[in-house]
């Protein structure tokens, strides 16, 4: 009986395999994609006081997400503390009349998902509830918007979690356990990268000790003004009734002066150098990268074209071929481009594997970003990557009403227009081989590189 089983597996390997199209893509004959993204306008509703609402329908389940998207984050406040401060109110504290206890209770009873986020340069607020609680939770969630309640616990709070950071990794149950080795590896490569700049700066203790319930108070009044957020409302819900609650829920509130954006220095450059944190562990975490200066629109499609070929966290890039399939180093070895609103960024490589194939991956990743400055790419590398920025990556950022009133509110937010949604699709496929290669040596900087290793000792950087 195990034979025939086995045969019969055989068998039916065989057949599958033998069943495959190998025929190249590029001699399928593929039609060019009909899709279209969708019109914003189709979504966006626009109050006197100058809030922006992006209200789509998805009624795959009786479920609807509130969003607010506020242009304001860490690196606005004047006063050290105050962003986090505001943060933990929005959390934990809810709108102004209703107790910390009762607005617990309000989202347990709703059965809701409640999260709040705080960047450098933006804020998200987003309620998830069933639709049934939808009148209640519009209610809920116009008042932690415009009335939080900040009180001296909210300060108390975050100063007691103002701990000095630990750089002992040692351990599989210190401060970056197993899993979360790689992302304590990119947070000091980041603290790197940001030491001594807005971006980077954290407050002390002694900072909430200076700091009052009006100083918070004056931060959120001073941000969180009509024309500084952008809704986004989708789920199973009407179209048409949800742009009247929206009136009623936020048409009240006081148009006010919306407060530039903060001008951001840049990071000053380094020759590269390595910063090492050993740690008793079963593997090692390699991140290495630089800054990244903000990015002018007729770079962009050139620079993400640029990062898909070379590492852009897929399974055909040139420095997964290299480090995975051609030596069989890693599982991983990828680009992050990391880009900020209105200062540097950051692009970074990051690998992992056993510490004595760590020194070859770092080579043979930095081997392929000399190479893609130096010569152009292939037609195939740049027919591949067009065709999964254009008709995969970017398709999906409108697949259904969430995603696309999310990256409308987002889009708005930062630009005021959705001019580069509108032209990605021809940006990206207007890319050239000459422009991959400028773009790689205008944005890939080697002889700048942080390089962070968390493991066991290992000289990469001579």
């Amino acid at each position: 009986m195990k034979r025939i089983t086995c045969w019969f597996l055989l068998v039916s390997v065989g057949q599958f395999v033998g069943a495959q199209d190998l025929t190249h893509p590029t001699d399928m004959g593929l039609p060019e994609s009909n899709f279209v993204r969708p019109d914003p306008s189709d979504y966006q509703t626009v109050l006197e006081n100058g809030l922006t609402a992006y209200v789509a329908r998805a009624d795959q389940v009786p479920l609807v997400t509130l969003s607010a998207f506020i242009r304001v984050g860490t690196v606005d406040d004047d006063k050290q503390g105050a962003a986090e401060s505001l943060l933990e109110s929005l959390r934990h504290s809810g709108p102004a009349n209703l107790s910390p206890d009762e607005f617990t209770a309000t989202l347990k009873a709703m059965t809701a998902d409640y999260v709040v986020e705080m960047h450098d340069e933006w804020t998200e607020i987003s309620l998830n509830v069933p639709v049934e609680d939808l009148d209640l939770a519009m209610t809920l969630f116009a008042g932690v918007v415009r009335t939080p309640g900040i009180s001296s616990e909210n300060i108390s709070k975050v100063a007691l979690a103002v701990v000095p950071e630990a750089n002992d990794l040692q351990g599989e149950d210190g401060p970056a356990l197993y899993e979360g080795s790689l992302t304590a590896t990119v947070d000091r490569f980041r603290d790197l990268i940001y030491a001594d700049h807005p971006y980077g700066s954290k407050p002390s203790g002694d900072d909430f000790d200076e700091l009052s319930v009006e100083d918070v108070t004056e931060f959120h009044a001073a941000y969180f003004v009509p024309g500084n957020v952008v809704l986004s409302i989708a789920g199973d819900l009407d179209i048409d009734g949800m742009h009247q609650e929206v009136a009623k829920q936020f048409g009240s509130w006081s148009r006010q002066d919306v407060p530039k954006p903060p001008t951001i220095v840049p990071v000053l450059g380094s020759k590269t150098r390595q910063h090492s944190f050993p740690a008793e562990k079963l593997q090692s975490w390699l991140v290495f990268g630089h800054d990244l200066p903000l990015v002018p629109d007729r770079d962009q499609a050139s620079l993400e074209v640029m990062s898909y070929i070379l590492a852009g966290g897929h399974l055909w890039t040139r420095m997964t071929i290299e480090t995975r399939y051609k030596y069989g180093y890693t599982n991983d070895a990828s680009g992050f481009l990391t880009q900020k609103w209105f200062g540097p960024g950051t692009y970074d490589f990051r690998s992992y594997s056993r510490p004595e194939v760590i020194e070859p991956i770092y080579k043979n990743m930095l081997d392929e970003i000399f190479r893609i400055r130096d010569e152009e790419v292939s037609a195939e590398e740049l027919f591949v990557a067009v065709g999964a920025l254009t008709e995969g990556t970017f398709q999906t950022q409108y697949l259904d009403g969430y995603s696309a009133a999310r990256n409308f509110a987002l889009e708005y937010l930062r630009y005021r227009n959705h001019e580069r949604s509108a032209s990605y699709v021809d940006r990206i496929r207007a890319v050239t081989e000459k422009n991959v290669l400028a773009a790689a040596r205008k944005y890939l900087r080697p002889d700048e590189m942080h390089v962070v290793l968390v493991g066991e000792a290992e000289t990469l950087v001579e």
